[in-house]
């Protein structure tokens, strides 16, 4: 079963596949981001979700 997680990106966010023998931040590197949330989320539905909160989140500050 696939794990996601969260990355930040020059381009944004991006939902990410994890890799249980890497650490996020190992993870995030390979896509040159920084982890927002290793999750591990065990949809990209629920990964996806995760991000309009942040969204929000960010539109309310």
């Amino acid at each position: 079963m696939a794990y996601y997680q969260i990355v930040e990106t020059e381009s944004g966010y991006m939902i990410v596949p994890r890799d249980p023998k890497m650490r996020p931040e190992e993870i995030a590197s390979r896509y040159r981001g920084v982890v927002v949330d290793p999750g591990p989320y065990k949809t990209y539905e629920e990964a996806y979700d995760a991000i309009l909160a942040l969204d929000d989140e960010e539109e309310d500050q």
